[in-house]
């Protein structure tokens, strides 16, 4: 028997490479997805960590300690506490909340001793902390406690503890601060050694800081392990990195889920196409089966003779996937199920049944398998609509909703090949009433193939399942693009070096004068919701973002031009000090009362008030200068004038105007009281009773007061006398908010305000403070020249880093969804391709089948074009019923239910419209590309006198002796002809006598 079915597979070696290729691809698809789908985890668990912020990363461990006279021993035994965690970086520190004092002046803050403090720190004055009893503070700091490097000052702990005296040697700002080792460490705080922190004598808090690893995210269960364990030691424990774990175990989830979805549709399409490949070759091995039942062969016999010849090509093509991976076992049973459930029916057959080449029909059979395939599409349909939407992450919608597309296609695919029948049958009939020929025949053939279409399901099915693949796909790649474009902010972002914001602004408006390329932005920290300062001015022509409402009508600033400037005041021997902003920096100049020395200790009261005008030279503000503010050292003080090279800069009327000065607006107290009258500022002494800390200056009104900000989505905003506060510069800002769906950089969440207008309301810069450190960038349009970086670096700036909305939609294309979404596309190429197999072996059955009737219809006259026209339409017909068909069910299925796969992980919108039609199209070409050629090619079986008269005998042959001679041949014969085998065998052939 084996050599029987050798000899037929070398003699039919076409359906056996058929058989071979469908197993191999089917199975090596399903070897592969398990393959790809532990890479795909790893690689997307990898991208997730990597895209983490510090604070996700980070495992934040703190203690109450008392360090006594021995700090470093008892911050070491705390660290001895701490086992079973694994790090990449580890910061050990120590900290005692107190109050500083420098005379009145009072400032909540924290002693704090931070291992690696130094190497994190850029000293802008001074030294870092190398004594007990020396400090550093942010400039913030220092100046709202009137500190300058070298002064002295006092840690009060509160009662029951001692107050420790304290020299600032030091003033500094984070080196990255924006980096892991400042994420944790926000707050006001003077930074010293551990023995300060223990002079106290009070209770200090030992914290510990550990940025974990890649792979302390692979087991959450193990990292809410080791974080009850410490906290069953009494230790606080305070991490992002639970959350972060969970998510990189859901993205594990969902790729391996949505690899699995991949799998079964590729399973499910290879099995329809091994079934109708199986099912044409039963029918061509029928006079076989008949050979074998006149011998006297039991049925067993026949039918491992028959279906032995597809068992064998099948098991080679996908018996290797099993011994690689075992669990596809099932899938190969099922394939051995198909092949035995297509022959079977020939061995339960007698002789002549076998020997007819018209097959009887069997209705019953063929109702009761599309009734079972359109209730399995209907049931999918009402899954869809009634029940939650399929999501991988959280094994919601599934059951027949994993194989909706190919149940969908598959039921639409039965309804369309009834339609068309009866539709050909019908234009076939009408064109023959006609008298049109051509359109007669093609109609009548058409309707009358009923077994030609079983390939229509399948063709729709692989269809279907690449259209919804492309545009799952394509919709994520748009939503991922739009996200990058908001998250980003503009199509590429340069970081520049901490600088002050003035020179920020004054540089990028220098290296872009027409305001179409560049925007100086400001990004704030020490805020749980994102705020984001720009360059209204700029916003529309860099983003493309318009927002009127952003720049407000204000009041001019204060521009004083000029080398020398001129103060005209009266007062009683008081020190006036001018703020102004230069181009590039902070200007002072210092009007001492006439006849006091240049420099050192300020002069007491001089008697009776009197006006006096005093010079100073500012040589930094030849070039324009920006009043800012004005302070005294007492009042009272009257400003009448103020000249710049002899030229009126501020005049009295304008000292006067009450709408044109303001107090602070910040957390801090003011100690100044304003008087405008008689064309003059009256500026006078004020001590109220507030320990909070104390601001001595009167700034100019330059700016909208509330502060226009834009918001998205439901920011939670400080507020005090019920003005929303958003925190921006180390300053608490009032702002007016005006509601948008979502603002650049921020997206869905954040507030955008004015750079210039709120760096003048936030007062001089002076450096960041500690934690309250703002990025600063400059955000590139998508048409600015390419030596732009280099402008900005001759402006004066530094760029530390960029980036761009290419680069993060590149980074998003990393992580799991969209690595889930890339299989899915893979997986319908493959479907694709099995069809485009299994629609080779339908066309080249079917041509053979053809040939001896349309072989006879040439001899009896039929032109040549029309035959070979009517052979190329019966041809195409099955492809172009099951493209259309294919793509209406992949946009129905889009318009029932969302892809399972969501482009993001976390709650991001998803702005993209349900049915992609540029995909759908995309699809539809790629699908006729494939699909069309296998059906059209051919040699035309009206091309030649030879042929035609070798197919008219062959099947006169089989119409006289009802195949037995050439199923013989097929059988037995390896030197036997194929074709009139399967002429034999064909239930819809005529024959070419019964042509005649």
């Amino acid at each position: 028997m084996l050599g029987l079915i050798v000899a037929a597979l070398r003699a039919r070696r076409a359906a056996a490479v058929v058989m071979f290729a469908l197993a191999a691809l089917t199975m090596g698809a399903a070897v592969a997805a398990g393959t790809v789908a532990g890479r795909a985890e790893r690689a997307a668990a990898t991208a997730r960590v990597a895209a983490a912020t510090p604070a996700e990363r980070t495992l934040s461990v703190r203690g109450a300690v008392a360090l006594g006279t021995r700090p470093d021993d008892i911050v070491g035994r705390f660290r001895s506490m701490i086992t079973g965690v694994v790090a990449d970086r580890t910061v050990l520190g120590v900290r005692y909340s107190g109050m500083l004092r420098a005379g009145s002046l009072r400032l909540a803050a924290e002693l704090r001793a931070v291992d690696g403090f130094c190497g994190n720190a850029t000293m802008l004055q001074g030294h870092c902390p190398e004594d007990d009893g020396e400090i550093v503070l942010g400039p913030d700091v220092a100046r709202q406690l009137g500190l300058t490097v070298g002064d002295e000052l006092l840690q009060d702990g509160g009662s029951g503890t001692t107050q420790v005296p304290l020299t600032l040697v030091g003033l500094f700002e984070p080196a990255e601060p924006l980096g892991w080792f400042w994420s944790g460490l926000d707050g006001v705080a003077a930074y010293t050694t551990r023995g300060t922190v223990a002079k106290p004598g009070g209770t200090a808090v030992a914290t510990y800081d550990a940025l974990l690893p890649e792979e302390a995210f692979d087991d959450p269960a193990a990292l809410d392990a080791t974080i009850a364990r410490l906290r069953g030691g009494s230790l606080e424990v305070v991490s992002g990195a639970p959350a972060l774990a969970a998510t990189v175990a859901a993205d594990r989830h969902g790729v391996r889920r949505g690899l699995l979805l991949v799998e079964l549709q590729v399973l499910l399409c290879g099995g329809l196409a091994i079934a109708v490949a199986a099912a044409y070759a039963a029918q061509e091995r029928r006079a076989d089966a008949a050979r074998m039942a006149i011998r006297g062969l039991p049925p067993w016999r026949i039918l491992t003779g028959t279906a032995g010849q597809s068992l064998l090509p099948l098991l080679a093509g996908g018996a290797w996937a099993v011994a690689v991976r075992p669990a596809l076992w099932p899938a190969l049973a099922a394939g051995v199920l198909i092949v035995v459930a297509a022959e079977w029916p020939a061995t339960r057959a007698g002789v002549p049944a076998l020997l007819r080449v018209v097959q009887p029909r069997r209705p019953l059979v063929a109702a009761t398998l599309e009734v079972c395939v359109l209730a399995l599409g209907a049931a999918a349909v009402f899954q869809l609509a009634a029940e939650p939407a399929a999501n991988v992450r959280r094994d919601t919608g599934f059951g027949l909703g994993q194989a909706a597309p190919l149940l969908i296609a598959l039921a639409a695919g039965v309804l369309a090949t009834r339609a068309l029948l009866s539709a050909a049958g019908l234009a076939g009939r009408t064109a023959l009433a006609g008298g049109r020929v051509g359109g007669a025949l093609a109609g009548l053939t058409l309707g009358r193939r009923r077994t030609a279409y079983r390939i229509v399901p399948v063709l729709a099915a692989a269809t279907c399942v690449l259209a919804v693949a492309a545009q799952d796909w394509a919709g994520a790649a748009g939503a991922r693009t739009q996200r990058a474009a908001v998250e980003v902010g503009a199509e590429r972002v340069l970081r520049i070096a901490p600088v002050d914001r003035e020179r920020l602004l004054t540089a990028v408006r220098a290296a872009d004068p027409g305001g179409r390329d560049a925007m100086a932005v400001a990004i704030g920290g020490g805020s749980r919701i994102p705020v984001i300062a720009v360059d209204g001015t700029r916003l529309r022509a860099v983003t493309g973002t318009d927002l009127p409402s952003l720049r407000a009508e204000a009041p001019a600033p204060l521009t004083v031009t000029g080398s020398t400037l001129s103060l005209r005041s009266v007062s009683a021997g008081s020190t006036v000090t001018l703020l102004l902003a230069g181009a590039a920096e902070r200007v002072t100049a210092v009007f001492r009362p006439p006849g006091a020395a240049p420099a050192g200790p300020e002069p007491g009261a001089a008697g009776e008030p009197k006006e006096s005008t005093v010079d100073v030279a500012v040589p930094q503000c030849a070039g324009g200068c920006r009043l800012v503010a004005v302070e005294v050292n007492r009042g009272p003080v009257d400003l009448l004038e103020l000249r710049a090279d002899g030229k009126v800069a501020v005049d009295g009327a304008t000292f006067g105007d009450p709408a044109r000065w303001r107090t602070t607006l910040g957390r801090a107290v003011s100690t100044v009281l304003a008087g405008h009258r008689d064309g003059r500022l009256r500026l006078q002494d004020a001590d109220p009773p507030s320990e909070r800390p104390r601001d001595n200056r009167l700034y100019v009104v330059d700016t909208p007061v509330p502060l226009p900000a834009v918001v998205a989505g439901n920011p939670v905003l400080t507020e005090d006398n019920d003005l929303p506060r958003v925190r921006l510069f180390g300053a608490d800002l009032p702002v007016t908010p005006h509601a948008v769906a979502s603002v650049p950089r921020g997206g869905a969440s954040g507030v955008l305000v004015d750079l210039e207008y709120a760096a003048h309301i936030a007062g001089p810069s002076g450096g960041p403070a500690a934690g309250a450190a703002e990025r600063l960038e400059v955000w590139l349009g998508p048409s600015a020249p390419a030596d732009l970086p280099d402008r900005l670096r001759a402006a004066g700036l530094t760029v530390v880093g960029d980036d761009s909305a290419a680069a993060a939609a590149t980074r998003a294309g990393r992580l799991a969804p969209a690595v889930t979404l890339l299989a899915g596309l893979a997986g319908g190429v493959i479907a694709l391709l099995l069809g485009a197999i299994t629609a080779a072996v339908v066309a080249a059955v079917d041509r053979r089948q053809r040939g001896a009737e349309l072989a006879a219809l040439r001899r009896q006259g039929l032109p040549a074009a029309t035959a070979r026209t009517v052979g190329r339409w019966t041809s195409a017909a099955p492809v172009l019923v099951a493209v259309p068909v294919g793509l209406a069910a992949a946009v129905l299925l889009r318009l029932l239910a969302p892809a399972p796969v969501r482009p993001f992980a976390d709650r991001w919108p998803v702005p993209v419209a349900p049915v992609q039609w540029l995909a759908v199209l995309a699809a539809a070409v790629v699908v006729l590309a494939v699909l069309l050629p296998p059906a059209l090619w051919s040699r035309s079986p009206a091309g030649g006198p030879a042929r035609t008269n070798s197919n008219s005998n062959g099947a006169r042959a089989a119409s006289r002796t009802g195949g037995a001679r050439s199923g013989g041949a097929a059988a037995g014969d390896p030197g036997g002809d194929p074709a009139a085998a399967g002429r034999a065998g064909d239930p819809d052939a005529t024959g070419a006598g019964r042509s005649r």
